[in-house]
């Protein structure tokens, strides 16, 4: 499947290197440069097309060869590297276009009566195109002057090149072609040149800038795959980087938080916790605080205002629309790749070993980055369009409604996404998100058609849809399955969901649930999952909050045993193991509350694959109660090798112990005249003397001397493993951050928590 993916991202990459909007060439700026800087003078050559030359014309008439060729040699200084491409480009040698230079201008000397008499006449009266063209650039003070001797009058040049939007046009007043060239003054040649530099270079830069942010993001991978690689093939290769420059830099660059401890939790900025964001790791922030840089510096680089620019008529709308180009262009090459950080499928969660919480991470900055281009791109491109006066006609096009469509959804997107709103309900978040994203890809697709770059677009279309195709297929293959949805502990959901003998449970792993019922099929949940002993079903775990989790719990309660049959459809499995086994003679497992199915599935995993290595599984719960939910794989652990320990913070609470009652295995002992405190203790004490195989601990750990004592005493490297509550995640990670020089052996720290809301 991944290899799969593969092939499809590369294919749409490949669809967009093979489309690449054009580029333009030296020659293609100095043919746009004096087509239109002579197009103010009369039209040697007709246009064959927007964006086109003619070729023909320009190679092989007196008229459209002499004045070309005098543009190149005066007015470009007789630049020997464009006259070779433009004798390429007309199939002659250097030689050959100085002789057939110099011939034509020997007979404009001696024969300039008869040049002038070759002119076409106007239409509106007997002077000579020649002449019209000289009384018209006379008058202007912006043009160059034609020279007023009529032997040396060479004729002027083809229409001017299509004027791009926004730009000006000739003011050639010329409409027949003239069948002899003009010698034409280039003393005022040079703003030509610099703007038709700047005007088409920036297009060449702006694809160049783009094609760099994403060489960006592919260094970033293969620095990551490369990593990847080489622990999977070599395992025991990382045990060996347990140095002083190896520990320094993951203390203070690869494992920590960027500011203080918190890095699973949230920050907290304004009131009422609205402008509350999640920070990634130290490491992860560099890299993204980078790309920003990035972002801003291309989006100016080389962008400048040319002095009596002849294209615009201030300096407002020269710089708007510079900018507009630019910053389009750099939106555009993005949009693919925020796509496919986004999508559950990627394959390079495979070739990276980057969990998806990491993805969506970057997903979210790349998107933030493209969004703010896109929005700079529209005011700007406002701007010069005001400016010229074009605005109001502008808007009434197709591609700029629909380009205005794509910037709007673009924003509330950009709002609609901050944590606030996706943590006060997830489920209305990603509906509306998946709608703004299809308006924003839609409305971009038929704005950027007309301009060259819509095959971006059908890149980004190419990765959802297989995406989307992907996920439809795991669902298809699982088939709608009769689970056993139950309420546990009073907080948390039991789901057991037989499965396909061809579906692989992952230790560490995660799949999304639908649950078919009316108001709730269309939404989908993540859940870790642990297997039963016989391996037939794979049971989720999930502690009831708002949306879907309530929405199930409400239908639950009502009825006997608070259990019910609902069919689900099952998407997955995702995620792997963390990898602290392959290499990691010492293994220690620290769960909080809910997050221990997936860190259970692969404590059992590593004690099944190995005998030697010294596994520990650490469990903090805040009630007795708690376990009850968990008390099947509680006893399994009695078959394997690991050491179990599980800390109740609140262990004075006693509340919903009854509903051990309800269990097969441990049973209440106690009379019925008993006091509620005796009965409570009578249960406590069985639930220790059934799982006599685990430590328990009344009071919260210590963690930093917990994992000091760990790190202390390993005979060979270990590794940490943690999925939680974000405070206790973030205090692990502080504590094995802080022990790394503690031990000669190398300690590595692995987080499973996958924070996507």
């Amino acid at each position: 499947m991944k290899i799969h993916q593969l092939i499809v991202f590369l294919f749409a990459f490949v669809l967009i290197d093979a489309r690449t909007p054009k580029r333009y060439s030296q020659l293609d700026i100095v043919m746009s440069t004096c087509t239109t800087f002579i197009g103010k003078y009369g039209t040697v050559c007709t246009s064959t097309g927007k964006r086109s030359t003619n070729w023909n014309c320009y190679c092989k008439t007196d008229a459209g060869f002499g004045t070309i060729s005098d543009c190149l040699v005066r007015g470009f200084n007789n630049n020997t590297n464009i006259i070779g491409k433009f004798t390429e480009s007309c199939n002659m040698t250097e030689s050959k276009f100085y002789a057939k230079y110099d011939k034509i201008q020997t007979e404009f000397k001696t024969n300039g009566t008869e040049y002038a008499n070759m002119t076409t006449k106007s239409s509106s009266g007997g002077k000579s195109s020649a002449s019209t063209g000289a009384s018209n650039s006379s008058k202007s003070t912006d043009s160059p002057n034609v020279s007023k001797s009529s032997t040396n009058a060479h004729s002027s040049s083809s229409s001017s090149s299509s004027s791009k939007s926004g730009k000006g046009n000739s003011d050639s007043s010329t409409t027949k072609t003239l069948t002899a060239p003009l010698l034409i003054d280039y003393k005022k040649f040079t703003p030509y040149k610099d703007a038709y530099q700047m005007s088409n270079n920036n297009f060449n830069l702006s694809i160049y800038y783009g094609s760099g942010l994403l060489a960006y993001w592919a260094g970033i991978l293969a620095i990551a795959i490369f990593i990847n690689m080489m622990k999977k093939m070599f395992p025991n290769l990382t045990n060996y980087l347990s140095g002083t420059i190896s520990n320094a830099l993951r203390r203070h660059l690869f494992l920590p938080a960027t500011f203080r401890k918190k890095k699973a939790q949230e920050f907290s900025i304004g009131v009422f916790g609205f402008f509350d964001g999640l920070i990634p790791t130290r490491l992860e922030s560099i890299i993204v605080v980078i790309f920003i840089f990035l972002s801003g510096l291309f989006s100016a680089l080389h962008i400048h205002h040319v002095k009596d620019n002849p294209q615009y008529a201030s300096k407002d709308a020269e710089l708007g629309h510079l900018i507009a180009d630019r910053t389009g262009i750099l939106g555009t090459f993005l949009i693919p790749l925020l796509i496919l950080f986004g999508g559950r499928n990627n394959f390079l969660q495979w070739l990276t070993g980057w969990d998806f919480a990491t993805f969506i991470m970057y997903h979210r900055w790349i998107s933030r980055v493209d969004v703010l281009l896109i929005i700079v791109h529209a005011i700007t491109f406002s701007i010069s369009d005001k400016a010229t006066g074009k605005y109001n006609n502008r808007m009434k096009r197709d591609f700029m409604i629909w380009g205005t469509v794509s910037t709007i959804c673009g924003g509330f997107i950009l709002f609609q996404a901050m944590l606030f709103f996706r943590r006060k309900c997830y489920e209305v978040f990603f509906l509306i998100h998946i709608v703004l994203v299809v308006f924003f890809v839609i409305g971009g697709y038929y704005h950027l058609e007309s301009q060259g770059y819509g095959d971006f677009m059908w890149a980004a279309i190419a990765v959802w849809a297989f995406d989307r195709a992907v996920r439809l297929g795991r669902i298809f293959f699982f088939g709608a399955r009769k689970a056993t949805v139950s309420i546990k502990g009073d907080d948390t959901l039991k789901i057991e969901v037989p499965k396909p003998k061809y579906w692989k449970s992952v230790a560490g792993g995660h799949a999304f649930i639908h649950f078919l019922r009316p108001t709730l099929f269309l939404q989908s949940h993540p859940f870790t999952f642990t297997t039963t002993e016989s391996n037939d079903k794979i049971v989720l775990y999930a502690k009831i909050k708002n949306g879907i989790t309530s929405n199930i719990a409400k239908y639950l309660s009502p009825l006997p045993g608070n259990t019910a049959t609902i069919r689900v459809l099952v998407e997955g499995p995702y995620g792997e193991a963390s990898g602290a086994g392959r290499n990691c003679k010492n293994v220690v497992l620290v769960a909080g509350g809910n997050g221990i199915p997936g860190i259970y599935s692969e404590c059992v995993d590593l004690a099944k694959k190995s005998k030697n290595q010294s596994i520990k599984l650490i469990w903090i719960i805040r009630h007795w109660k708690s376990l009850s939910w968990f008390t099947e794989e509680l006893e399994y652990l009695k078959k394997t090798n690991i050491q179990s320990t599980i800390y109740v913070t609140q262990p004075q609470d006693c509340t919903g112990l009854e509903c051990f009652e309800q269990d097969v295995s441990i049973e209440r002992k106690s009379d019925e005249k008993d006091s509620v405190e005796s009965s409570q203790y009578s249960i406590i004490s069985n639930i220790k003397q059934e799982l006599s195989h685990i430590d328990f601990i009344e009071g919260r750990p210590d963690i930093s001397m917990q994992v000091e004592q760990e790190v202390r005493q390993a005979d060979g490297p270990i590794g940490f493993v943690t999925c939680g509550h974000p405070v206790m995640v973030d205090e692990l990670r502080s504590a094995v951050t802080k022990s790394l020089s503690a031990s000669k052996h190398r300690v590595e720290y692995h987080e499973q928590l996958q924070t996507w809301a």
